[in-house]
Order: C-alpha cells, then sequence, then structure tokens
C-alpha cells in the first residue's frame, strides 16, 4: 500500500512535463456555408481588413442577395462590433456608387478613383465580388474580375486572401 502511495505521489509530481502555454488568437475559424434557401436571412461574406490581411466577416444579407448589394454593405464599412473585433477597411470612406456588370469576367465599376486604393483595398473588393458571385449562382472566367475606375482599369483581379 505505501509504495502505491509513493508512486501515486510521484506521477503527480512529474505529470507530463510539457509547460502550459497561453491560446493564442489567429482571426476568425474559417467556414464553407451552403446557401440552400433564398429566403430572408440568408449570410453574406464581406471581406476586411484585420492584422494587416483580408479576412471574411459573416452578415446576415437580405432578400435578394446581389453582387451590387453586397458590395455596397462593404463600402459602408465594417459594423462597430466588428470595429471593436479588429476588422477595419482600405477602401474610401465616402466612395460614392458602383455598378457591377456581368461578366465573363465580372466587371466592377467604382466612382472612386482605383489608383489610390491599396492592394488590400482591392482584394476586398475582389474577394467580397467574388463571395457574392457564388452565392448568386454565377461565376467568373478563370476566377477573374475586372475593375475600372475613373482613373485607370486595372488587369484582371484574383481573391488573394
Amino acid at each position: 500500500m505505501k509504495k502505491l502511495l509513493v508512486l501515486a505521489v510521484l506521477l503527480l509530481v512529474s505529470a507530463c512535463g510539457i509547460k502550459p502555454t497561453p491560446v493564442l488568437g489567429a482571426g476568425p475559424a474559417p467556414t464553407l456555408r451552403n446557401p440552400v434557401d433564398d429566403g430572408p436571412g440568408m449570410d453574406v461574406t464581406l471581406y476586411f481588413v484585420r492584422d494587416g490581411r483580408v479576412a471574411p466577416v459573416t452578415r446576415p444579407g437580405g432578400f435578394p442577395v446581389t453582387v451590387q448589394s453586397t458590395l455596397a454593405m462593404l463600402l459602408a464599412g465594417p459594423t462597430s462590433q466588428e470595429e471593436a473585433d479588429g476588422y477595419t477597411t482600405a477602401l474610401p470612406q465616402r466612395p460614392g456608387g458602383l455598378t457591377v456588370s456581368a461578366g465573363p469576367p465580372a466587371t466592377i465599376d467604382v466612382s472612386f478613383p482605383l489608383r489610390l486604393v491599396t492592394g488590400a483595398g482591392i482584394n476586398q473588393l475582389v474577394c467580397t465580388a467574388f463571395a457574392a458571385l457564388v452565392l448568386q449562382g454565377g461565376n467568373s472566367v478563370d476566377g477573374t474580375i475586372a475593375l475600372a475606375g475613373p482613373d485607370v482599369r486595372l488587369p484582371y483581379q484574383t481573391c488573394q486572401a
């Protein structure tokens, strides 16, 4: 009995030898969604900037969900809760309007100068447009989207998130 007690104490004292580490935040968990119904409450995915990288944010959308309405949500910027969670935007604060033309490839025409938008801002637009196209059941040829502003038409873009 004494040997068993000594063995139990030794096991407790030695433990496994691994020091505990804190939980490390790595951003939101990746999600794949299958938009089965076309009714109200369909979620949309917007891409904002968090920790210097473009990251997805899921929001409830209205009906019908279009690429243009989804991009309008993106241009309105992150909500106060999203900002509290560390999301920002690299897009202009008051960008004006935009139009989306069906492809191939889909084209986004914006009313603000594209030369002033960083790579993260371009990615926000492109990745959000791709997510909206998938939600609509559409696609773009070769996975590209064209972006045009009053100052420049950019080469075809792909999502780099």
